[in-house]
């Protein structure tokens, strides 16, 4: 049997609902999905032990993988590899270590990508706010709206949920365009990206974390699309604060979607008061905001559609 270690770790909001639930779900899941060819142990990264051979986690340190002699195996239980795993594998010098990850919530990434947009294009939020107060007047004045069909849109990131995003906005009536890594390799210089995604109406970023893609969108890269609509569903660094907002506040971009941001909360308490962003985004009309909930937070049978694929994984290594 495969010798197997749970050390997910996560955000406060991650916590606090697994701490509501009766046990961990992902763990009770995962026993009951692979018990019949795997072993499981877990705890923190210090806790794996000495013979695990699948280490399920984010986070571990250079030292902590040259010392465990018999894993051959990381899966990353979200979307996308992080940055200081893939510095911590080449830093420990173990080329026989695979890294896994999984796209168990890529349908509910692409929903709150593609409802952000619709929201953004049409100003749901503000209709919403002023309906509440029985205001009906917006029905009868002109108001700042972008219709998408016919339109060109521009989607960066090819995977898992690129895919679902480009299908849905051509669905829509709107000209899709993908883009992953450039042709040649490394980052996308910004004068290359401008080039491609120049006059769109809409860019949607859903792309990993990386060294080559943190501020990869900057202002020149904005200003390639006057007047459109920026969605963001993969991490905030990939994005300029200031150049975002800038451009929002005096109109330069029309609006934006944002479900991942600069500032998260790292306490319980401060779950209640805190602002996503450095710059008081909140304050803008021009942008629709969510928590960063993309990746399934909290919907019902997310933690089982999670175990499934790591499950799946382990099963494939198991024959």
């Amino acid at each position: 049997m495969l010798t197997v270690h749970l050390a997910m770790t996560g955000d406060p909001a991650t916590i606090t609902i697994a701490a509501k639930a009766s046990g961990d779900p992902f763990v009770e899941a995962m026993r009951e999905l692979a018990g019949d060819i795997a072993t499981f142990s877990h705890g923190p990264i210090d806790t794996m032990p000495e013979r695990c051979e699948v280490l399920i986690g984010g986070g571990v340190d250079p030292e902590q993988l040259a010392a465990a002699e018999h894993l051959h195996t990381i899966i990353v239980p979200w979307a996308g590899i992080p940055e200081k795993l893939v510095e911590s594998v080449a830093a420990s010098e173990r080329r026989d270590i695979a890294i896994r990850n999984i796209h168990h919530n890529a349908a509910s990434s692409a929903e709150i990508a593609i409802g952000l947009l619709i929201a953004a294009s049409r100003g749901i939020a503000i209709l919403d706010r002023r309906l509440r107060s029985g205001d009906w007047r917006p029905r009868y004045e002109p108001r700042p709206t972008r219709r998408l069909d016919g339109s060109r849109a521009t989607v960066l990131g090819r995977g898992a949920i690129g895919s679902r995003i480009a299908r849905a906005l051509t669905g829509l009536g709107m000209e899709v365009e993908t883009l992953g890594r450039p042709p040649a390799g490394g980052r996308w210089e910004a004068d290359q990206l401008v080039r491609r995604i120049e006059g769109g109406l809409v860019l949607i970023a859903a792309i990993p974390l990386l060294s080559e893609t943190r501020g990869l969108i900057n202002g020149q890269v904005l200003d390639a699309i006057p007047d459109g609509i920026f969605v963001n569903i993969c991490r905030a660094e990939v994005v300029v604060e200031d150049d975002l907002y800038d451009r929002l506040s005096d109109g330069r971009l029309f609006a934006a979607g944002l479900d991942v941001w600069w500032r998260i909360p790292e306490t319980i308490e401060e779950q209640m008061d805190h602002p996503p962003g450095n710059r008081p985004f909140q304050d803008l009309d021009n942008v629709v905001m969510t928590p960063k909930v993309g990746g399934g937070l909290g919907e019902p049978e997310i933690e089982r559609r999670r175990a499934e694929e790591v499950a799946a994984i382990l099963r494939e290594l198991a024959t």
